[in-house]
């Protein structure tokens, strides 16, 4: 009997990256052209105010929809609803996303992918854990950690780090139904699999400056990294509420 191949289906959130799709999308053929696992790519524009949804629809005419698939959002909904929106149409076992900036390589999909190849991929999370960050972006993933700690009881490192990859029994069965629509996707997802038991895997990931455009989560400006803090602050404590209230 023939060991069928791992496919996975990957979601990427696009806003305003005109600038970076056809890198993105290159990057992207070479990563599924030489890989061994079954592979899906979902690119999900969230109401771009640039050119970016143009030039994704003139883009996706030369490529194989087998593979890719592209959604663009009538409404702006936020970050974590465009994911979950690609999820939603995803075909595979396993599942994911990350970022379309290019500061950490589409790739690494196929890196964190190979890690569910030993023991039960069952109950596991695979995650990136940034490396080459400035000094500051670390002190402040850190001062999130420490928080979540003492507010949540659990120990969650790198939260916002791509890509994240985990099964779709653990979609299916948890994360579909209660996620949130902004950047605390992410927190939603690690604190979940550590309340369900699972294993959270980190491999290590190297973070590159942005090219083009600008950040859109906790990166770039103070300002940016601000509204972070405070959208993270507020989910945490919210967490913290529903808990209590159980």
């Amino acid at each position: 009997m023939v060991k069928q191949k791992l496919g996975i289906s990957i979601v990427i959130p696009c806003f305003n990256e005109a600038e970076t799709i056809a890198l993105l999308l290159q990057n992207l053929k070479e990563t599924t052209s030489n890989s061994s696992y079954n592979i899906e790519i979902i690119i999900v524009d969230g109401c771009s105010t640039d050119n970016t949804p143009r030039i994704l629809e003139e883009e996706f005419l030369d490529l194989d929809h087998d593979i890719f698939s592209l959604v663009l959002m009538k409404e702006k909904l936020g970050y974590g609803n465009d994911i979950m929106e690609g999820l939603r149409r995803s075909k595979y076992d396993y599942m994911g996303w990350t970022h379309a900036d290019l500061q950490t390589d589409p790739s690494d999909v196929i890196k964190g992918l190979s890690l569910l190849e030993s023991g039960d991929a069952e109950k596991k999370i695979i995650k990136g854990k940034r490396k080459s960050r400035k000094i500051l972006d670390v002190i402040l993933t850190f001062c999130m950690q420490v928080i979540v700690f003492f507010v949540l009881r659990v120990n969650l490192s790198d939260i916002n780090a791509q890509p994240k990859i985990f099964p779709r029994r653990f979609y299916d069965d948890i994360f579909e139904k209660e996620a949130p629509s902004d950047f605390s996707l992410d927190l939603f997802l690690l604190y979940q699999a550590k309340q369900n038991n699972y294993e959270i895997v980190s491999f290590p990931v190297e973070f590159q400056k942005r090219q083009f455009g600008t950040a859109k989560g906790g990166g770039g400006s103070l300002k940016n990294r601000w509204n972070l803090i405070k959208r993270s602050y507020n989910y945490i404590f919210k967490l913290r509420r529903e808990l209590i209230n159980k």
